[in-house]
């Protein structure tokens, strides 16, 4: 703001919208640019508040940063919203075409990124467009653009929010200046003639600016009575200026002069000291200025002209007086602590025709031009190849469609403020498309009636770094819907494997009637502790979690984790859900302690009694021996046994327990023993199988209603289980249950010493399984091995406990060799009347064992 001005018209921190005129009144330039400035600061603090810091239109080329062909760098052209400013590039130009910006690094990776700033030009700073030539070189007004430049940053980082970090901070000085009026002017000169400017103090504007950057003892000012808006165009070869014809800006011998240009200002360039004019020699096509030194501008740089000063000083921390004509006027200014940047500047008015007011400031922040960043790419210098663009873009305002949500959130937004802005009593957060990375899980607390949403499984929310991604505490009526979330490892220095409270990908921790419908969930395989996909329950024994509806998803589930884990419902439902292994995430998988204790188990239970069994007896230190039966591999194996353990060994455990420690070893610490190739692959095959621990399970102290219905379930040790806990060696019983149309694929070890089944329920009212399907495929080991090993035994129905009043398993298709059928143990006392049990349509033709046990159980259509 350099023109021939009266007042600033409006600080930064004032509030006036606009001015107003009156009827027969003086228009002063102070009202006029208040109205004007006013206009445009609302309309910049309006664009920000719309589009944000930064942005350009969906499918916009505005300031794409691209390569041409022959590998020269170039800036796309359009439009682009910074700050609010609005920044337009004509046409596609070439990095090097922009004035005075320094070159691109000569290698690596470059952060490209927008530098925009309010530029004010004078009739001096561009004469061809301000300028009418029917006015003789006078001047009308100033004119204010948004200018720009593109810069370069070297960086490391390869990604847009890690390059940001070389984004330089351009901002204002945070020194404050005080002006104030120090005495009285000084008398005029009685020989000087009426109203001689030099005797007084004029009407015009003082201006105080910093010339060279630094603090307030090092910092170069300079003032000026007229606002520094004396200046004429020029052009400058050393000490030689030839200045454009003016009829109102003369210059005289001793006069202060900036050789001045828009970038100095714009790019915060140091001056250095003021020239002093030596001569001047006046001429038709205009006057000659003679400098006593030499400037250093070469070329016609833009804006180039000499600008007049009153005076200059280093450093301005003690009061500086602010001479006129080399005369105290009795106004004088002090810089308090900070930094300066070049410039940046104050202003006050001064009216010497009135009293000598001058208009005073104190710790009064600067009045410079701000200017606004925001990165546009991050390229590879050497390749000539972009690496990333990192424009922000907004929709067109008709692309943008209405919305209920009562919070929205895009991807690079903190998701627990968002989580936050929810109302206790109830509301929506809508989560666009796109990937939003957590560290920690969003904590959503004591609220009701929420609805989290994503736009299906384009919305990804991925915490690698805990096994929860979203977690609601104590909230009611919660729906979590068309969304994809992906958690973490369980196991964490903090929280090592075997802690109590697993939680799962979405949990639902003392909260009530909870929906998760349409979404994608996943689990990494188990490092030792058990997760889940969804977890709804409470830490509190007993305090029921209300009705529970699990609907349509689609469950990616790891190795010995569980899919769905509802804890005391008083309803719960599970329908249509796709719950399956999903692919190993970590080498961990190998030597998981639960799989490691199974086939250690496996292989110390072929140690047998005594030699009326068959097998073969194998010599152990001391003369002891032992009996080993079983396929021939883990016969082998025990050989290897025999030949490594000590008499020492043995006497701290039987023969049994120590093979069984042998073979952990062999599998933790397999190069501390040299064992054969073929024991080896045995048991570095066996301990690799995958397989998920449960699909559904319903436990806990209650469960009214259950419904579970139309689920796949593949790759799992159980499939679907519903088995309440109690109190002492008591259980609680479930009330109705209904288990229909669902497939459950078992894949389980052939080492598992547990026995596991595709359906389990244990004490129940009244049970209504019908229409099911299982499959079993035994893992682990070749099938040429798998047939020599006897596998534990797996049923597909298992139903044990006390049993109510109904008991109905109808229709029930199975493959595999499962061990039974249908297995019922009922340890009620059932002394009522009437009660039905019934068993029909169950086909086992590959099973090794019955359709039912016991056959008292009242059946028909069962084979075999």
């Amino acid at each position: 703001m350099t023109g021939d001005y009266t007042s600033v018209p409006l600080r930064p921190g004032a509030r006036w919208t606009g001015a107003r005129m009156q009827q027969g009144r003086v228009l002063l330039d102070g009202d006029y640019n208040l109205t004007v400035d006013a206009a445009s600061r609302e309309a910049q603090r309006l664009t920000a508040a719309a589009v944000g810091p930064a942005g350009v239109a969906d499918g916009s080329s505005a300031f794409r940063i691209g390569f041409a062909t022959d590998g020269t760098l170039q800036i796309g052209a359009g439009e682009m919203w910074i700050g609010g400013l609005r920044a337009v590039n004509s046409t596609l130009i070439a990095y090097t075409i922009q004035e005075s910006v320094p070159p691109l690094p000569t290698s690596g990776k470059a952060l490209l990124y927008l530098d925009a700033f309010v530029e004010e030009i004078q009739a001096a700073e561009n004469p061809p467009d301000l300028l009418d030539p029917a006015l003789d070189g006078i001047d009308t007004m100033t004119r204010t653009r948004v200018g720009w430049r593109v810069r370069a940053k070297p960086v490391n980082a390869t990604s847009c929010a890690g390059a940001a970090q070389a984004l330089p901070p351009l901002e204002l000085s945070t020194g404050l200046l005080d002006i104030v009026r120090t005495s009285p002017p000084v008398p005029m000169d009685p020989c000087a003639p009426p109203d001689d400017p030099r005797g007084k103090l004029p009407d015009g504007l003082l201006r105080v600016e910093v010339l060279d950057s630094g603090t307030e003892s090092t910092a170069r000012f300079a003032w000026s009575y007229e606002n520094a808006a004396a200046a004429v165009s020029a052009s400058v070869v050393g000490a030689a200026a030839t200045l454009k014809p003016s009829p109102e800006v003369t210059f005289v011998s001793d006069d202060l002069v900036e050789v001045s240009t828009l970038v100095r200002r714009a790019d915060r360039v140091n001056h250095g000291p003021l020239f002093v004019v030596d001569h001047v020699q006046p001429g038709a096509g205009g006057s000659l200025v003679t400098l006593k030194t030499p400037a250093a501008v070469t070329g016609s740089p833009s804006g180039l002209c000499l600008r007049r000063w009153d005076g200059q000083s280093i450093g301005a921390a003690a009061q500086t007086k602010a001479l006129l004509n080399g005369v105290d006027v009795g106004v004088a200014f002090r810089a308090r602590p900070g930094s300066y940047l070049a410039g940046d500047w104050w202003a006050v008015r001064v009216r010497g025709s009135s009293a000598d007011a001058v208009e005073e400031l104190s710790a009064a922040p600067a009045d410079g031009t701000r200017h606004f960043v925001q990165s546009l790419a991050v390229v590879d210098l050497d390749a000539r190849q972009v690496l990333t663009d990192c424009r922000p873009t907004f929709p067109a305002l008709t692309a943008l469609k209405d919305t209920t949500c009562t919070v929205t959130a895009f991807p690079g937004d903190d998701l627990q403020v968002a989580a936050d802005k929810l109302p206790d009593s109830g509301g929506e957060l809508c989560l666009a498309a796109g990937l939003y990375p957590l560290n920690n899980p969003v904590i959503i607390k004591g609220k009701r009636r929420i609805v989290v949403a994503g736009i299906g499984p384009a919305t990804v929310l991925a915490c690698t770094g805990h096994e929860s991604v979203v977690q609601f505490h104590g909230c009611s009526d919660i729906t979590v819907r068309d969304l994809r979330a992906e958690s973490g490892l369980a196991s964490t220095p903090e929280r090592p494997a075997g802690d109590e409270h697993l939680l799962g990908t979405l949990s639902f921790i003392d909260s009530s009637d909870v929906t998760v419908r349409d979404c994608e969930l996943a689990c990494p395989d188990s490092a030792g502790r058990t997760q889940s996909t969804v977890f709804a329950g409470s830490f509190e024994r007993g305090r029921s979690t209300g009705q529970v509806r699990v609907l349509n998803n689609r469950l990616e589930v790891g190795n010995q984790q569980t899919g769905v884990l509802v804890v005391s419902p008083d309803e719960v439902t599970v329908t249509g859900n796709e719950i399956r292994l999903g692919p190993a995430t970590d080498d961990r998988v190998g030597f998981h302690p639960r799989l490691v204790n199974e086939l250690s188990r496996f292989v110390g239970s072929h140690v047998v009694a005594n030699d009326s069994e068959s097998g073969h007896t194998i010599s152990l230190p001391g003369g002891a021996t032992m009996r080993v039966a079983g396929a021939t591999v883990v016969q082998r194996l025990a050989g290897q046994f025999a030949r490594t353990v000590t008499e020492k060994a043995l006497s701290r455990g039987t023969p049994r327990q120590q093979l069984q420690q042998f073979t952990r070893r062999a599998l933790l610490a397999p190069d501390s023993l040299d064992l054969s190739r073929e024991a080896n692959r045995f048991l570095t095959g066996a301990v690799r199988s995958r397989s998920m621990s449960q699909g559904i399970v319903v436990a806990g102290l209650r469960a009214n209603h259950v419904r579970i219905e139309g689920n796949q379930v593949s790759g799992v040790l159980q499939g679907i289980h519903v088995g309440l806990a109690g109190s002492g060696d008591a259980t609680a019983d479930a009330g109705q249950v209904v288990i229909n149309g669902n497939h459950v694929a078992c894949a389980v070890p052939f080492f598992w010493t547990r026995s596991r089944h595709a359906y389990y329920v244990g004490s129940v009212q009244s049970l209504t399984l019908t229409q099911n399907s299982a499959s079993l495929t035994r893992i682990g080991a070749a099938l040429s091995l798998l047939g020599s090993i006897a596998g534990s035994p797996v049923e597909a129905v298992r139903i044990h406990g006390r049993l109510g009043y109904l008991i109905r398993v109808q229709g029930l298709d199975l493959t595999g060799p499962f061990a039974a059928g249908v297995a019922i143990t009922d340890l009620s006392a059932w002394g009522k009347t009437p009660r039905l049990f019934h068993v029909s349509d169950v086909i086992n033709m590959s099973g090794t064992g019955p359709a039912l046990v016991p056959l008292s159980i009242p059946h028909d259509r069962c084979v075999p």
